[in-house]
């Protein structure tokens, strides 16, 4: 079971074509699948559903610990908004409901937080 949790959500999600471009630029090492980008420098990020009528893609990552997922966190929220994507990334600790950490570009908090 892993320790910390992140839910992320992009206000607008570029193609995935677009997508493996802002993450090259960035000198990250992404690796495509169907319907998938899973980033090899930040092994616990995938982003998940893309392509065809899934709906909108999302963000899926976890760690062992609430500071390993930060790290990676803090450079792919750089990485999203040097490219202008509105985003925000909030990180859970052991599966609770009181935010450990928060990033965002261009989008306020959610009410309540």
């Amino acid at each position: 079971m892993n320790a910390a949790v992140l839910y992320g959500e992009l206000a607008a999600w570029p193609d995935m074509e677009r997508m493996v471009a802002i993450l090259q630029a960035a000198g990250l090492h992404p690796r495509v699948g169907k319907f998938s980008i899973r980033i090899e420098d930040l092994p616990h990020f995938t982003l998940q559903e893309y392509g065809g009528d899934l709906g909108a893609p999302r963000i899926e990552a976890d760690a062992e610990d609430v500071e390993t997922l930060t790290v990676e966190a803090k450079r792919l929220s750089e990485i999203f908004a040097d490219a202008g994507l509105v985003h925000r990334f909030e990180i859970y600790e052991d599966g609770g409901e009181e935010m450990s950490r928060y990033f965002r570009h261009g989008r306020p908090r959610a009410a309540g937080t």
